[in-house]
């Protein structure tokens, strides 16, 4: 219910106006009580980023595949508005919350909002609801990080996912379209989260939308003081095709300067570039391309190198706005029809039977940074490691025993 703005309290045979002497009041509570929880998590996110930066060898890991989780939790599979049931339907709002805590619990230091299927291409039009359902699914997610006296056990991170379907660089909105539509998301996730996710991006147009969105938020947040709203740093992450590119066909290499480049001229803070919900495989040939293009080393904090006796002669140059983590959460599904549509399945991607947790760390995860592989000697390379669907806690409490999650 929202509170009406004008109710009159007769004070001493004067009127005043509630509206224009208790809610500035409240505001000003308000603000600062999200001040001190933005201090506290901006401490949290600080630290990670400082450990990371300090060496490769540390890493931050994030979550598992939230969506696939609640289904074996009980939600139900919902083809047309997935995952976002579990927001849509308030009897489930428990379910998300544990299946965050068992991540969590499982040695996750940051979560993801289940946010991602709240978006336009399944039905949900209306920018205000979004708004309003983003902010469930931010609470929630703030909720599961949250321990006895207030104290944060991870960080949260804002999922702003595909607007019309995933892995389908052909059928996104144009850029006017795409911008708009993101800021409701954007609005409605910013009080809970610690940074915002741009997730299963198909191309570099697509992440683009996101980052522009963010731009004229901060702007146009300037200027009103209405809402409470604070500065988030963004983290995107593109869908890779079996190939190792984007799914639009764009290279790796040539996605990230553009990244970087793009989120400088918007002011919009970019720490890392991920690559998300596809096969392991195809982040190895990523990586391997990262690997072999030296130019591409000068935008990252601690890049990859071909010779393990050498570093690359990027290592220690640029400067940190122009530089970023690299990331990957791969998924287990079977590979993806390139034409594939949400609307168009009738049941779940079956998910392969050849990658259980010990097989994602041994064949993957360990060798895309040089650090983690007993055999490297070289700088670097993926520090945000998590995984996306069908990854479950059971992964992501074995990635947590191999790898260094906390400064010495």
């Amino acid at each position: 219910m929202k509170p009406r703005g004008a109710i009159a309290f007769l004070v001493s045979s004067r009127i005043i106006n509630h509206s224009t002497k208790i809610l500035p009041l409240m505001k000003s509570m308000q603000k600062m009580n999200a001040e001190a929880g933005t201090t506290a998590n901006q401490n949290l996110l600080s630290y990670h980023i400082n450990r990371l930066k300090s060496s490769p060898t540390q890493a931050l890991l994030l979550d598992g595949g939230t969506g696939e989780e609640l289904f074996l939790h009980g939600v139900p599979d919902d083809r047309k508005i997935w995952s976002a049931t579990a927001i849509v339907n308030e009897k489930y709002h428990s379910t998300v919350e544990r299946v965050h805590r068992s991540f969590i619990e499982a040695g996750s230091q940051a979560i993801t909002t289940n946010s991602y299927g709240i978006i336009p291409g399944v039905g949900f039009t209306d920018g205000e609801e979004v708004k309003r359902l983003m902010g469930i699914a931010g609470e929630i997610a703030r909720r599961s990080v949250t321990v006895g006296s207030g104290t944060v056990s991870a960080l949260v991170l804002g999922s702003l996912g595909p607007l019309v379907e995933s892995y389908r660089a052909d059928l996104i909105m144009n850029h006017e379209d795409g911008v708009r539509c993101y800021q409701y998301g954007i609005k409605g996730l910013n009080p809970h989260v610690d940074a915002y996710l741009a997730e299963t991006m198909s191309c570099t147009e697509e992440a683009c939308q996101v980052i522009d969105a963010l731009s004229i938020f901060y702007q146009e947040d300037k200027k009103s003081s209405d809402e409470i709203f604070q500065k988030r740093p963004l983290l995107v992450s593109f869908t890779l095709g079996s190939d190792g590119n984007l799914r639009s066909g764009e290279s790796v290499v040539s996605a990230i300067p553009k990244m970087v480049s793009f989120a400088l001229d918007k002011e919009v803070e970019l720490i890392g570039i991920l690559f998300n919900c596809c096969e392991p495989e195809a982040i190895t040939k990523a990586m391997k391309e990262i690997e072999t293009n030296p130019q591409i080393h000068r935008f990252l904090h601690h890049p990859p190198c071909v010779n393990a006796s050498k570093s690359s002669p990027y290592t220690l140059t640029g400067t940190d706005t122009s530089r970023i983590f690299l990331g990957a959460y791969a998924n287990k599904l079977t590979p993806v029809d390139p034409n594939w549509t949400m609307a168009s399945s009738t049941g779940a991607q079956p998910m392969r039977n050849d990658l259980s947790p010990t097989g994602y760390w041994e064949k993957f995860v360990r060798h895309w940074n040089d650090s983690f592989d007993i055999d490297g000697s070289c700088t670097g390379g993926i520090q945000m490691i998590g995984g996306c669907c069908g990854i479950g806690p059971a992964y992501i409490s074995y990635l947590r025993d191999n790898l260094i999650l906390a400064e010495n």
